[in-house]
Protein backbone atom coordinates (compact mmCIF):
# COMPACT_ATOMS: atom_id res chain seq x y z
CA UNK A 1 0.00 0.00 0.00
CA UNK A 2 2.77 2.62 0.85
CA UNK A 3 4.10 3.22 -3.35
CA UNK A 4 0.27 4.00 -4.34
CA UNK A 5 0.28 6.47 -1.32
CA UNK A 6 3.90 7.64 -1.90
CA UNK A 7 3.11 8.23 -5.69
CA UNK A 8 0.20 10.51 -4.22
CA UNK A 9 2.04 12.45 -1.88
CA UNK A 10 4.64 13.46 -4.96
CA UNK A 11 1.73 14.15 -6.78
CA UNK A 12 0.78 16.94 -3.92
CA UNK A 13 4.15 18.15 -3.63
CA UNK A 14 4.42 18.81 -7.03
CA UNK A 15 1.17 20.39 -7.21
CA UNK A 16 2.55 22.65 -4.22
CA UNK A 17 5.81 23.39 -5.74
CA UNK A 18 4.17 24.43 -9.12
CA UNK A 19 1.76 27.03 -7.20
CA UNK A 20 4.78 28.02 -5.37
CA UNK A 21 6.58 29.17 -8.29
CA UNK A 22 3.16 30.85 -9.91
CA UNK A 23 2.83 32.97 -6.93
CA UNK A 24 6.61 34.22 -7.64
CA UNK A 25 6.09 34.77 -11.41
CA UNK A 26 2.76 36.48 -10.54
CA UNK A 27 4.95 38.79 -7.98
CA UNK A 28 7.86 39.42 -10.06
CA UNK A 29 5.90 39.98 -13.27
CA UNK A 30 2.44 41.19 -12.24
CA UNK A 31 -0.22 41.83 -14.54
CA UNK A 32 -0.78 45.83 -13.85
CA UNK A 33 2.86 45.92 -15.53
CA UNK A 34 1.24 45.41 -19.04
CA UNK A 35 -1.94 46.94 -18.05
CA UNK A 36 -1.82 49.41 -14.74
CA UNK A 37 -5.56 49.63 -13.66
CA UNK A 38 -7.63 49.56 -10.65
CA UNK A 39 -9.31 46.46 -12.22
CA UNK A 40 -6.03 44.47 -13.35
CA UNK A 41 -4.60 45.00 -9.74
CA UNK A 42 -7.84 43.52 -8.08
CA UNK A 43 -7.44 40.75 -10.55
CA UNK A 44 -3.55 40.61 -10.10
CA UNK A 45 -4.31 40.46 -5.61
CA UNK A 46 -7.01 37.96 -6.40
CA UNK A 47 -5.02 35.44 -8.20
CA UNK A 48 -2.88 35.36 -4.69
CA UNK A 49 -5.75 34.23 -2.65
CA UNK A 50 -6.69 31.91 -4.95
CA UNK A 51 -3.01 30.24 -4.84
CA UNK A 52 -3.28 30.66 -0.83
CA UNK A 53 -6.42 29.19 -0.82
CA UNK A 54 -5.12 26.27 -3.34
CA UNK A 55 -2.11 25.73 -1.47
CA UNK A 56 -3.65 25.25 1.73
CA UNK A 57 -6.23 22.71 0.32
CA UNK A 58 -3.25 20.40 -0.66
CA UNK A 59 -0.93 21.01 2.58
CA UNK A 60 -4.08 19.53 4.33
CA UNK A 61 -4.70 16.49 1.92
CA UNK A 62 -0.83 16.16 2.48
CA UNK A 63 -1.02 16.37 6.14
CA UNK A 64 -4.41 13.50 6.19
CA UNK A 65 -2.01 11.15 3.69
CA UNK A 66 0.21 11.30 6.70
CA UNK A 67 -2.20 10.17 9.01
CA UNK A 68 -2.88 7.13 6.79
CA UNK A 69 0.20 6.03 6.29
CA UNK A 70 0.65 6.16 10.38
CA UNK A 71 -2.77 4.07 11.02
CA UNK A 72 -1.69 1.96 8.53
CA UNK A 73 2.19 1.65 9.70
CA UNK A 74 0.20 1.08 13.16
CA UNK A 75 -1.75 -1.61 11.80
CA UNK A 76 0.93 -3.50 10.98
CA UNK A 77 2.68 -3.12 13.71
CA UNK A 78 -0.30 -4.02 15.86
CA UNK A 79 0.13 -7.41 14.16
CA UNK A 80 3.86 -7.81 15.56
CA UNK A 81 1.91 -8.67 19.48
CA UNK A 82 -0.16 -10.85 18.09
CA UNK A 83 0.34 -14.24 20.62
CA UNK A 84 2.91 -17.06 20.06
CA UNK A 85 2.05 -19.43 17.77
CA UNK A 86 0.70 -17.26 15.02
CA UNK A 87 2.66 -16.27 12.22
CA UNK A 88 1.83 -13.19 9.83
CA UNK A 89 3.25 -12.59 6.17
CA UNK A 90 2.73 -9.56 4.74
CA UNK A 91 2.59 -8.56 0.86
CA UNK A 92 2.13 -12.10 0.21
CA UNK A 93 2.61 -12.81 -3.70
CA UNK A 94 -0.40 -15.26 -4.43
CA UNK A 95 -1.08 -17.04 -8.18
CA UNK A 96 -2.30 -15.22 -11.01
CA UNK A 97 -0.45 -12.18 -9.69
CA UNK A 98 -2.60 -11.63 -6.58
CA UNK A 99 -1.27 -10.10 -3.62
CA UNK A 100 -2.76 -10.22 -0.03
CA UNK A 101 -1.54 -7.35 2.21
CA UNK A 102 -1.89 -9.76 5.65
CA UNK A 103 -1.62 -13.69 5.70
CA UNK A 104 -2.26 -14.33 9.10
CA UNK A 105 -2.24 -18.52 10.43
CA UNK A 106 -2.07 -20.12 13.62
CA UNK A 107 -4.11 -22.71 16.12
CA UNK A 108 -7.67 -20.89 14.72
CA UNK A 109 -6.86 -21.11 10.81
CA UNK A 110 -5.62 -19.25 7.81
CA UNK A 111 -6.90 -15.74 7.72
CA UNK A 112 -6.08 -13.32 4.36
CA UNK A 113 -6.58 -9.91 5.46
CA UNK A 114 -6.97 -6.79 2.95
CA UNK A 115 -6.40 -3.65 4.87
CA UNK A 116 -8.68 -0.59 3.84
CA UNK A 117 -7.64 2.73 4.75
CA UNK A 118 -9.39 6.41 5.29
CA UNK A 119 -12.19 7.30 7.43
CA UNK A 120 -16.30 7.23 7.07
CA UNK A 121 -19.61 5.18 7.44
CA UNK A 122 -19.34 1.55 5.99
CA UNK A 123 -22.66 0.63 4.28
CA UNK A 124 -23.70 -2.42 1.85
CA UNK A 125 -25.89 -1.37 -1.09
CA UNK A 126 -27.03 -5.31 -1.79
CA UNK A 127 -23.63 -5.78 -4.52
CA UNK A 128 -20.61 -3.28 -3.24
CA UNK A 129 -19.48 -2.25 0.25
CA UNK A 130 -19.47 1.73 0.25
CA UNK A 131 -17.46 3.94 2.53
CA UNK A 132 -19.27 7.54 3.11
CA UNK A 133 -21.27 6.71 -0.28
CA UNK A 134 -18.64 6.20 -2.32
CA UNK A 135 -18.62 2.34 -3.70
CA UNK A 136 -15.58 0.21 -2.81
CA UNK A 137 -16.24 -1.25 -6.67
CA UNK A 138 -14.52 -4.61 -6.65
CA UNK A 139 -13.00 -4.78 -3.04
CA UNK A 140 -15.49 -7.91 -1.97
CA UNK A 141 -15.05 -9.81 -5.15
CA UNK A 142 -11.25 -8.82 -4.97
CA UNK A 143 -10.72 -9.89 -1.65
CA UNK A 144 -12.47 -13.54 -2.43
CA UNK A 145 -10.45 -14.23 -5.04
CA UNK A 146 -7.58 -13.62 -2.91
CA UNK A 147 -9.02 -16.73 -0.51
CA UNK A 148 -10.07 -18.57 -3.04
CA UNK A 149 -5.81 -18.53 -4.52
CA UNK A 150 -4.82 -19.13 -1.04
CA UNK A 151 -6.41 -22.11 -0.10
CA UNK A 152 -5.62 -23.66 -3.83
CA UNK A 153 -2.21 -22.69 -3.31
CA UNK A 154 -1.98 -24.42 0.33
CA UNK A 155 -3.95 -27.15 -1.37
CA UNK A 156 -1.07 -27.99 -4.33
CA UNK A 157 1.66 -27.49 -1.97
CA UNK A 158 0.30 -29.43 0.93
CA UNK A 159 -2.01 -32.18 -0.88
CA UNK A 160 -5.19 -31.31 1.88
CA UNK A 161 -7.79 -28.62 1.88
CA UNK A 162 -7.58 -25.87 4.47
CA UNK A 163 -10.34 -22.88 4.99
CA UNK A 164 -8.70 -19.45 4.12
CA UNK A 165 -10.93 -16.90 5.42
CA UNK A 166 -10.90 -13.28 3.83
CA UNK A 167 -10.80 -10.51 6.29
CA UNK A 168 -11.11 -6.78 5.10
CA UNK A 169 -9.34 -4.49 8.29
CA UNK A 170 -10.32 -0.76 8.66
CA UNK A 171 -6.90 0.89 9.59
CA UNK A 172 -8.97 4.00 10.47
CA UNK A 173 -10.13 4.89 13.97
CA UNK A 174 -12.46 7.04 12.54
CA UNK A 175 -14.38 3.92 10.64
CA UNK A 176 -18.16 3.41 11.45
CA UNK A 177 -19.49 -0.19 10.84
CA UNK A 178 -22.39 -0.16 12.70
CA UNK A 179 -24.56 0.07 9.47
CA UNK A 180 -23.01 -2.86 8.25
CA UNK A 181 -23.39 -7.33 8.45
CA UNK A 182 -20.27 -8.32 10.23
CA UNK A 183 -20.20 -10.56 7.54
CA UNK A 184 -20.85 -9.97 4.07
CA UNK A 185 -20.57 -12.34 1.21
CA UNK A 186 -18.21 -14.29 2.86
CA UNK A 187 -15.76 -11.16 3.81
CA UNK A 188 -15.16 -10.82 7.64
CA UNK A 189 -15.25 -6.83 8.16
CA UNK A 190 -13.90 -5.49 11.22
CA UNK A 191 -11.75 -2.68 12.73
CA UNK A 192 -7.98 -2.71 13.20
CA UNK A 193 -8.07 -2.56 16.58
CA UNK A 194 -10.30 -5.45 16.55
CA UNK A 195 -7.93 -7.78 13.72
CA UNK A 196 -5.81 -9.29 16.01
CA UNK A 197 -8.23 -10.65 19.15
CA UNK A 198 -10.95 -11.68 16.12
CA UNK A 199 -8.44 -13.73 14.43
CA UNK A 200 -7.09 -15.31 17.95
CA UNK A 201 -10.51 -16.47 19.00
CA UNK A 202 -12.53 -17.19 16.44
CA UNK A 203 -11.80 -20.84 15.51
CA UNK A 204 -12.88 -21.97 11.50
CA UNK A 205 -10.26 -24.42 11.36
CA UNK A 206 -8.14 -25.90 14.32
CA UNK A 207 -4.40 -26.37 12.97
CA UNK A 208 -1.54 -28.33 14.84
CA UNK A 209 2.00 -26.68 15.41
CA UNK A 210 3.92 -28.83 12.17
CA UNK A 211 1.07 -27.80 9.80
CA UNK A 212 1.10 -23.96 11.09
CA UNK A 213 5.33 -23.76 10.57
CA UNK A 214 4.24 -25.87 7.22
CA UNK A 215 1.89 -22.98 5.77
CA UNK A 216 4.33 -20.50 6.76
CA UNK A 217 7.10 -21.34 4.90
CA UNK A 218 4.93 -21.93 1.56
CA UNK A 219 3.87 -17.75 2.45
CA UNK A 220 7.55 -16.61 3.13
CA UNK A 221 8.54 -17.79 -0.34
Amino acid sequence: MMPKYTTILIQYFVILIALVLTAFLNWFFPLYLWSDTPIVRFAWLGIFFVLLDIAVEVILKMVERFGIIGETISFSNDFKKISSGFYVASKVQLPNNLKADFVVVGSSGVWLIMVQDDKGKITFNGDDILQDDVILKGLLIQTVQRGYALANLLKQELKRDFIVTPVIAFSSPQVDLSSVPKVVRGVHLVLSKDAIQFVENTDVQLIDKNTIEEIYKILKK
